[in-house]
């Protein structure tokens, strides 16, 4: 059963400025170590920036019932099949499943969220 579902677009621009004015403040406040270190790492690391914070957004958006988590407590790096969204710090229910799919081009970042409950993740994964 679908229990949230959440989208947000991100122009990839607006994360430049704010890392031109607030530099390495900005993205350790909203990006974990490992985020940084991965972002850093791409060619074009203001589009993965963005995409992640999409992410983070459309997370807080499919999450309707539940308290919001920080910036902090929210990763998202590559798993095994796609980026995956670790929350550190907060729990939610164990039979909970999130889906993360993000995409970024030169201008714009999107990402969008799906919380299920109810299905095992075997089960979501043969779907």
């Amino acid at each position: 059963m679908i229990e949230g579902i959440g989208v947000d677009i991100v122009s990839v621009e607006r994360i430049i400025s704010v890392y031109n004015k607030h530099g390495n403040r900005f993205l350790q406040k909203l990006f974990t170590p490992g985020e940084i270190e991965y972002c850093k790492a791409k060619k074009k690391p203001a589009e993965h920036l963005a995409a992640r914070f999409a992410a983070k957004e459309a997370l807080a958006k499919a999450l309707t019932s539940a308290k919001r988590p920080g910036w902090q407590q929210v990763e998202i790096l590559p798993g095994i099949d796609g980026p995956e969204i670790k929350l550190k710090g907060c729990s939610l229910n164990p039979d909970v499943d999130i889906k993360l799919s993000m995409s970024h081009e030169r201008k714009w970042a999107v990402a969008m969220v799906l919380i299920s409950k109810g299905v095992g993740k075997s089960e979501a994964g043969n779907r």
